[in-house]
């Protein structure tokens, strides 16, 4: 798995909640967890963790993630301080941060990378442009703003997309295509909305992903499309 498939599982505006997805594939079945802990009021805390079973914890020598996001709310809207992610696989352990300064206007990033044990490269630097949105915050910021659009094409500048500039594309499909993709997804009583992150999230072409939001804000289902060894992955809400 990649960090991007977490998106899927924020909610987008209750106090505090514990969610637990299952990652499943075509034929393979159910191939990882993940595990969400999050609690928003004036501010927003979120923790998660990721972790893959079976054939796909062979293929990705064991990967294990964990994921922090903390900031805070104006206007509904969820503006992060501090983004970050802790992976480890094999012999290798990673640790990438962004910090998101409001008076300087700047999003620092900042990258350390171990192999058996020892550091072997640290990386720190400002990104090209700012924003308030890290890969957490997205996706609540995306429900808040555009749930109840017409159906076309949005934009949005978000941390941790620096290959593409940070941009991020938004399409919100008809309602028609909502719910035959809702369909598909084994779900209903959503609103459908797809991301495309232009990196190539499990080998995928283009890192698309879709979404089917209940009426609480939370992601019942989320889908990774056109990935390695399989045509897509779900991530399914289980609670």
């Amino acid at each position: 798995m990649k960090k991007l498939i977490l998106i899927s599982i924020l909610s987008a505006s209750l106090s505090a909640e514990s969610l637990y997805y299952k990652v499943k594939a075509p034929i393979f079945g159910t191939i990882g967890e993940v595990k969400v802990n999050y609690s928003t009021g004036s501010s927003y805390n979120i923790d998660a963790s990721m972790q893959t079973f079976g054939f796909a914890k062979k293929l990705s020598g064991n990967r294990v993630e964990r994921y922090h996001s903390d900031g805070f709310v104006s206007n509904n809207i969820y503006k992060a301080q501090h983004f970050k992610q802790n992976f480890s696989f094999k012999n290798k352990k990673g640790l990438l941060e962004y910090i998101f300064d409001y008076r300087q206007k700047v999003v620092t990033k900042h990258r350390k990378n171990w192999k058996n044990g020892k550091l072997i490269s640290e990386k720190q630097r400002p990104l090209s442009f700012f924003t308030y949105n890290d890969l957490f915050s997205a996706y609540h910021n995306i429900v808040a703003q555009l749930k109840g659009k017409s159906a076309g094409n949005y934009n949005m500048k978000v941390a941790g997309l620096e290959g593409s500039g940070g941009n991020l594309l938004i399409k919100v499909p008809s309602k028609r295509v909502q719910e035959a993709e809702a369909k598909d997804l084994g779900v209903s009583n959503v609103w459908v909305f797809h991301i495309v992150t232009h990196k190539k999230l499990l080998k995928s072409t283009n890192g698309e992903i879709i979404f089917a939001v209940g009426n609480d804000g939370i992601a019942k289902a989320v889908r990774v499309l056109n990935t390695a060894y399989v045509s897509h992955l779900d991530a399914l809400l289980v609670r």
